[in-house]
Parts: C-alpha cells; sequence; structure tokens
C-alpha cells in the first residue's frame, strides 16, 4: 500500500514521535508527552490511523474501531475536531460531523476513529475499541482510566492499544503508573506500561516565539511546561488552597527496603467497607510497614487478620479507626480481650492548633518521617500523592475524603492506618507493658498512659 510505505511523509512525524510510535508496538499502555508543545494531541491522532490501517493490512480485519478521548467536549473541539479537516486527506477517509468520526474508505479497510468526551464514562459501558487513546489523561481521575480497559477489545485482534498524552501535572495516579512505577497490587500488566518524555525542543516545527515565551514562565511552570519535570508543583498549594503532606523528594528519601523490625511494635487498622481495602500497618520504632491491604467481603473479617499479626509480629496493641465500620472491629476486639484502643479522626485534638484528631496524628507522621522514620517499600504509599493539609482559621485540617471521592480517589487507607500508629509512644508502651505484667488489665482508662501523657 502507497499510503503506508510514504507514512512518514504522509504524517511528518518528527524522532521523538516516531520512538512514540514504535514504543506503541512493544507495549501496551503508552504515555507520551510531559510537557508542552511536544505534539502530543497530532501524535494521538496520527498513532489511531496508523493502528487501522495497520490491522486492516496486515491481518485483513476491517471495520476496526478506535476512540479518541478528552476529558470534556469543548476540548474535544479545540484539540482534535478542528484539525481533522486540515489533516486527514480526503482520499484517506471521510469525516461525519454529526457523530463526530472519521472513517477509511473501504479500500483502506473501513476502520472507525470516534472523537469522544468523558464527562459521562458510564456511557461507554458497552462499547468496544480495540485502540483507546487519551489526550491530557492527567485531567481524568483513576476510575476513568479502569472503566476504559473494560472496554479495551475487538474480535481477532489480540494487541489491543492504550495510547495516552498529558502535561506533567494533574491527577497523581498517571505519574505514578508510568513515571514512578508504582502500581496498584492488583496491577497485573506492569510490564505494559512505557513512558517516551517529549520537550518542545524535540519539535521542530516549535516557532522559536512559543519557545522563548515557555523560558519566561515563572520557575514552577518553566519546569514543568518546559523542561518536564513531574516534580515541578509537588511542594505547591492547590487551586483549593491544599498542600501535599509529603512531597515526592521527601517520600523518595524515606522510603527503604526490606528491613527487619526491632524494639516495641504496635498496629494501626483502617477498617473499610463498600468495595474499598482495608489495610493494617506495623510501626517498631522508626520503621513503618504496610502488612495487609485488600478489600474484606465482610469487614468483620479483618478481626482475625489483626488478631493473626498481632501475633506474627508480637504487636503490643492495635490502634483502630472506630468512625463508622470500625466501631464493630473495635467491639469485637474488646470482646475477645486483645490489646485494643479505638479512636475517630473526627474527635477533637488535644492541641488547638489541630482541627481535630485526624490533623494532629498526619502532623505527627510528617515529623516522625522527616526526622528518621522510615517506609518499607510498598505501593500502598502512593497514597500520600493525595493527602494534602492546609491552615484554616488558625488550624490545621486533612483535606476530607468526600472531596478525594469527587475527584475519583480511593480513600488512602493505607496513610489512615500508618499515621495511626502515632497515637501511641514508644515510653507508653514500655509503660503498658510493665503494667500488664503486674497483673493490670488492659482497658479504656489506659489510654493516657499509651499515648505517653
Amino acid at each position: 500500500m502507497n499510503e503506508i510505505i510514504k507514512w512518514s511523509e504522509l504524517t511528518k512525524f518528527f524522532e521523538r514521535q516516531k520512538e512514540a510510535l514504535n514504543a506503541t508496538k512493544k507495549f501496551k499502555y503508552v504515555l507520551y508527552g510531559g510537557s508542552v508543545g511536544s505534539g502530543k494531541s497530532y501524535f494521538l491522532r496520527w498513532t489511531c490511523i496508523y493502528w487501522l490501517l495497520k490491522w486492516h493490512f496486515e491481518f485483513d480485519i476491517k471495520g476496526v474501531r478506535a476512540a479518541l478521548f478528552c476529558e470534556d467536549f469543548p476540548a474535544l473541539q479545540d484539540r482534535h475536531l478542528s484539525k481533522i479537516k486540515y489533516e486527514f486527506p480526503e482520499w484517506l477517509g471521510t469525516f461525519n460531523a454529526q457523530h463526530h468520526e472519521f472513517t477509511l474508505h473501504p479500500e483502506y479497510g473501513s476502520g472507525v476513529l470516534a472523537f469522544r468526551n468523558l464527562d459521562d464514562p458510564s456511557k461507554y459501558l458497552s462499547a468496544e475499541f480495540a485502540l483507546e487513546a487519551v489526550d491530557e489523561v492527567n485531567r481524568n481521575p483513576k476510575p476513568t482510566f479502569d472503566l476504559l480497559r473494560t472496554r479495551l477489545r475487538w474480535p481477532g485482534i489480540v494487541d489491543t492499544k492504550f495510547i495516552a498524552a498529558c502535561n506533567p501535572v494533574g491527577e497523581a495516579w498517571v505519574k505514578n503508573m508510568w513515571i514512578k512505577r508504582l502500581f496498584p497490587v492488583e496491577e497485573l500488566e506492569t510490564q505494559e506500561y512505557f513512558f517516551v518524555k517529549a520537550l518542545p525542543t524535540d519539535n521542530p516545527y516549535l516557532p522559536q516565539e512559543y519557545y522563548e515565551s515557555l523560558k519566561s514562565l515563572p520557575e514552577a511552570d518553566r519546569r514543568a511546561y518546559l523542561e518536564g519535570n513531574w516534580d515541578a508543583f509537588a511542594d505547591m498549594m492547590d487551586e483549593g488552597g491544599w498542600i501535599r503532606l509529603m512531597n515526592d523528594n521527601e517520600l523518595q528519601a524515606v522510603r527503604v527496603g526490606q528491613i527487619e523490625h526491632s524494639g516495641y511494635r504496635v498496629m494501626g487498622v483502617d477498617p473499610a467497607a463498600g468495595g474499598d481495602k482495608s489495610a493494617v500497618v506495623l510501626k517498631s520504632a522508626n520503621l513503618q510497614e504496610i502488612i495487609f491491604n485488600q478489600k474484606l467481603r465482610d469487614t468483620m473479617d479483618l478481626v482475625g487478620v489483626i488478631v493473626d499479626n498481632m501475633r506474627k509480629y508480637s504487636a503490643s496493641v492495635s490502634i483502630v479507626d472506630k468512625t463508622g465500620v470500625g466501631q464493630g472491629v473495635y467491639d469485637r476486639l474488646k470482646q475477645m480481650d486483645v490489646s485494643v484502643i479505638g479512636i475517630s479522626f473526627g474527635e477533637k485534638s488535644d492541641d488547638d492548633q489541630f482541627g481535630n484528631m485526624k490533623a494532629e496524628l498526619h502532623w505527627k507522621e510528617r515529623k516522625w518521617l522527616l526526622s528518621g522514620g522510615r517506609l518499607i517499600d510498598n505501593p500502598g504509599w502512593s497514597e500520600f500523592d493525595i493527602v494534602k493539609y492546609k491552615n484554616k482559621d488558625g488550624r490545621i485540617i486533612i483535606q476530607p475524603k468526600e472531596e478525594l471521592f469527587r475527584k475519583g480517589f480511593m480513600s488512602p487507607n493505607c496513610v489512615d492506618a500508618a499515621v495511626l500508629t502515632q497515637y501511641v509512644s514508644e515510653a507508653a508502651v514500655r509503660n503498658a507493658r510493665m503494667i500488664k505484667q503486674r497483673g493490670g488489665q488492659f482497658s479504656d482508662k489506659m489510654v493516657e498512659i499509651w499515648r505517653g501523657n
């Protein structure tokens, strides 16, 4: 086919775009870009066309459907629909403006590139695509990506593709999976993710004036949009006034490989229900480890997990968030005479600088990590990316879970379990052990001792 042979002449891809196209031949999930001016949208459009042609001419599959998504219709119009009539030649196919679909002519396989928006991802629950492309993927929450993956299938095609592009800002899950390679525990295709970094300097078609304007941006913006630095805004306040509790550089410094626990040991437990994960974190001296992070059919099954792990790790006490479903877990542990403390994140802090107990414990966690605490490496710690705080009316508060849910984030259960371990001190554990050795029974009256007060 002449058009396939003259692909470079047809698209005029520059070297970095060619590199990204080749990456799509080897990997299932390819992210391209990481800066402005790197030809991201153009790359996505033409890579979709490439695969529609390839599947037809190499495998004789006709009528294959691909979809190119943006977060909403205005973005779709500005980035793609307005460009089609100037880029896609008439001999290649026809564009249906009403349905927003470009269809290749029959001699080229009748493949369809559908242009769609993601204002309501549930619209695609019955759709099927051999290829999905998402422009500015970081403007979409992780659940949207998860839903799109379920629609990625086509009869006769085993190497379905997901390609994406974005700037180095936005939703943290994109950075975690493609850049930092911190995957959720349930991810089974980690080897299929690949990132191709492209900068404005890679684009020979970019006007020099535009490049100079990027150089004139404020430092953080320049580092992100010109240099493709994913950490440029790590310490900055977001539009809601929230600041990350721990930035990437701080987290990188405190994450370590497998190390043996020593000294006193306590467990923090964050129970969950409704399809969310329950988490258990073990703390010993200056070390924290995620020892459980799973969904449970019945929240009360967590009781057995707690008892077994207290025995396994010789933990002195478990601190349970007894808010909501956690109350039942706490009550059952008390009935079993297990050393347990139940607290509610929403209860008042004794320290007036914090809005509630949750803020106090998160701040203690931050101070502990920055003063020598360490985290045994685990993908669950990526939750720190979404934990934020701000000063409201003179008190530190932590961003509510309700706001995280609205943005598509799941609850940061591992971090919540970790901060619960900050409720007790090493001295408190020693004191409680002495009381127990002398015949004293554990009770809620010992809470002040456990806190070291």
